[in-house]
């Protein structure tokens, strides 16, 4: 069964393409682009997220991270 957002596709892709755009702009590497969306994915999870929960929040997203990738590579 496929996850159904609560966000619309064109919210995600606006916020995506303006995050690479920011990215395009500055003429950042892959390994700048990288930390840069790793300092935000931990400020994220360590500002909105309570102590006692980061820990499963991080794992959760790491492994859709992963799943995502390796959909992509298939």
């Amino acid at each position: 069964m496929p996850i159904v957002s609560k966000y619309s596709t064109t919210q995600i892709e606006n916020l995506v393409n303006q995050l690479l755009d920011t990215f395009h702009n500055n003429n950042a590497t892959t390994e700048l682009s990288l930390m840069c969306l790793g300092n935000a994915v931990s400020h994220v999870i360590n500002s909105s997220v309570p102590a006692s929960q980061r820990a499963a929040v991080a794992n959760h997203f790491s492994q859709a991270l992963a799943d995502a990738i390796n959909s992509k590579s298939n």
